[in-house]
């Protein structure tokens, strides 16, 4: 459920709800079918005056419950809504990915990761369709396992009501560098996942690939606030689904004219979407990757230093668990990807 800064073509309002034409649409059939004594009762000229403010106070108050609240709780530095409806929705996900053979455990180094101290979490791999940072990551952030942390997801996600809601339940947030920085400023660790929707439409259930953008923000931001790097790696995330290259070349076409990543994976009996493959996901966090003091404007040097340093453990941490992936994708092995600026962006 991750996406590192820039969320390219995405808009920052989530689009109008449905529903609410489709309310208003069946209110105006229910008094078409009404009697005529209480269409009158109803709609003589005081009434209807009456009716027509009360409706567009409730369609006004509607739009600001799904609307305006969510633009501004994405951009929270803390919880949303009650602990136990977050707790009740990231066990029933979890449960749900059980009941769809969908099987995980997880392991943290031996090394003290310090529970009360801010860390970006960087997790790999994105997935076709992020499918266990949903339904498990939010459970384990939860419940401390090893600690509590603020995703930040592609502002894409906020534009469809109800998963927005279940996002902002389970901590999710939108990724911004502000909203970044409030989250670490708050004492709180924040979650990224920096190959974002470009390495979502670049999945393969074949290979692994872990890639990041060229100018390495969320390293930038962990230097400012001098706040270590956690790597964690989802060994099977790849393999819950299939991916088709022509399929993924039309979603990136999609992408550029609309902002949505239209994926279309295949499942279990090559199904898109519905069902993920059976599989037992291992989760394993790596060893804190220290960034030194906090510095306001880092260099290019240190960045890349960093980031030299985040790539070792990643690897350390791929090789170390690699054994639990399908022979021939392990054989492999990770490549990390860096990718360059656009030609445009360097004139």
């Amino acid at each position: 459920m991750g996406k590192p800064v820039n969320s390219g073509h995405a808009s920052p309002w989530p689009s109008p709800p449905g529903f609410v034409p489709m309310g208003l649409a069946a209110l105006t059939l229910l008094l078409a079918l009404a009697p005529e004594d209480v269409r009158h009762a109803l709609l003589t000229p005081a009434r209807a005056w009456s009716w027509l403010r009360a409706c567009a106070a409730a369609v006004f108050a509607l739009v600001a419950c799904l609307v305006l609240v969510p633009v501004r709780a994405r951009k929270r530095a803390g919880p949303w809504g009650p602990p136990w409806l977050a707790h009740f929705v990231a066990r029933l996900l979890s449960a749900s990915a059980n009941a769809m053979g969908v099987h995980y455990d997880v392991e943290w180094p031996a090394c003290e990761i310090v529970a009360d101290q801010p860390h970006v979490v960087v997790w790999h791999p994105h997935g076709a369709l992020a499918f266990c940072a949903l339904s498990i990551g939010g459970l384990l952030s939860l419940e401390r396992q090893p600690i509590r942390w603020y995703p930040v997801v592609a502002s894409v996600i906020f534009r469809f009501p109800l998963l927005r809601e279940v996002v902002l339940l389970l901590g999710g947030r939108e990724a911004t560098k502000e909203t970044i920085s409030a989250i670490i400023e708050a004492g709180h660790s924040v979650g990224v996942q920096p190959g974002g929707i470009f390495e979502q439409l670049r999945t393969s259930h074949a290979r692994e690939h872990a890639f990041f953008p060229p100018n390495l923000t969320f390293v930038r931001l962990a230097i400012e606030h001098g706040t270590p790097l956690l790597p964690v790696y989802l060994f099977g995330e790849n393999q819950l689904f299939s991916t088709r290259p022509a399929l993924q070349r039309l979603a990136r076409f999609i992408r550029r004219w609309t902002g949505v990543p239209l994926i279309i994976p295949f499942g279990r009996w090559g199904l898109p979407w519905i069902v993920p493959r059976r599989t037992r996901v291992r989760i394993r966090f790596g060893r804190p990757v220290p960034v030194g003091p906090a510095c306001a404007r880092p260099s290019d040097e240190a960045v890349d230093a960093v980031f030299a340093r985040y790539s070792a453990e990643l690897h350390r941490l791929f090789d170390e668990g690699k054994s639990t992936l399908p022979a021939d994708v392990a054989a492999r092995g990770l490549t990390i990807v860096r990718r360059t600026r656009p030609e445009r962006a360097r004139r």
